[in-house]
Parts: structure tokens; C-alpha cells; sequence
């Protein structure tokens, strides 16, 4: 698993120079092109100021993925950082997660695939949450689909 250092430098690498509503079909693309076949196993929700945006249902998804994407989004709501960045702070020890912040696991998971949206110099104002494939394989998804919007955007 990546430390803490290493996806506190992704966050910081995923920095877009802008996003509002116009960029998130161009993410999404980048989501498609980047997930491929992969693309039909995740849910996806795009979030701007909390507001969902966007959501993908992969037809080879359940509810239950849903349940993982909210509970993926709360942590970054919550914290301004990837929910792996979370799992690496309580070295993957959820109870102690749970303990020390009073959350619930019934709201809460420090599993990876919550993925914050940032500009530079503004801060985080959404989220790219990914659920479907092993919990770094969907934080890659995103961290990587996130990367080339970026280079779109140069």
C-alpha cells in the first residue's frame, strides 16, 4: 500500500487548474478511456460543492457499490483527503478509525477509491468516488483519470 507521503503527493499532483460543470464530461472520458472494459464494473459519482453531478452505474455493479460510493464520499467530505490517504493514517486499522473520530461504519470507510477534486490555489470544492475493483485499484482509476483531465486542461 502507499504511505501517506506518497498520496499526499498524488492529491497534490491531481490539482486541476479548474472545475465546474462544463469539465465533467471531459472527466468522465477520461474515466471511459482510462477504466475501460473496467468502466462497466465501477459506479462513479462526480461531485462540485457537494452537489452530485455525475453518477455511472456499471452494468456489472449492485447496490451494494452504491453503499460503498457514499460511504467513500463521507470520509473525503469529511477529511479533504483520498479516503486512502485515511486507510494509510490508521494503517489500515478501521476500529481505531472508528474510536478515535466517533464516525459510524455504517456512514464511514476508509477503503481507497474516494478521490478529492482540488484547484490550485482554491482548495477542494468535490469528489470523484469509484467503487467496483479492489479498493487502490479504484483510487488509481481516479488519481489517473483526474491526471489527464489535468493534461487536458495544459
Amino acid at each position: 500500500m502507499l504511505t501517506t507521503d506518497e498520496i499526499a503527493n498524488q492529491e497534490n499532483q491531481a490539482l486541476l487548474s479548474h472545475f465546474n460543470l462544463a469539465d465533467v464530461d471531459p472527466l468522465v472520458d477520461s474515466l471511459r478511456k482510462i477504466g475501460k472494459a473496467d468502466f462497466e464494473r465501477v459506479c462513479i459519482l462526480i461531485t462540485i460543492n457537494k452537489r452530485e453531478v455525475f453518477f455511472h452505474a456499471g452494468t456489472q455493479t449492485t447496490h451494494e457499490n452504491n453503499l460503498w460510493i457514499q460511504k467513500k464520499a463521507n470520509v473525503v467530505d469529511a477529511f479533504d483527503h483520498s479516503s486512502l490517504f485515511e486507510k494509510a493514517v490508521y494503517a489500515d486499522d478501521p476500529d481505531s478509525f472508528y474510536k478515535g473520530s466517533g464516525l459510524s461504519p455504517k456512514d464511514f470507510a476508509i477503503v481507497g477509491g474516494g478521490f478529492p477534486i482540488g484547484i490550485t490555489n482554491t482548495g477542494i470544492i468535490g469528489s470523484l468516488i469509484v467503487s467496483g475493483l479492489t479498493d487502490e485499484e479504484d483510487h488509481e482509476l481516479a488519481y489517473n483519470a483526474l491526471l489527464d483531465l489535468k493534461a487536458q486542461q495544459a
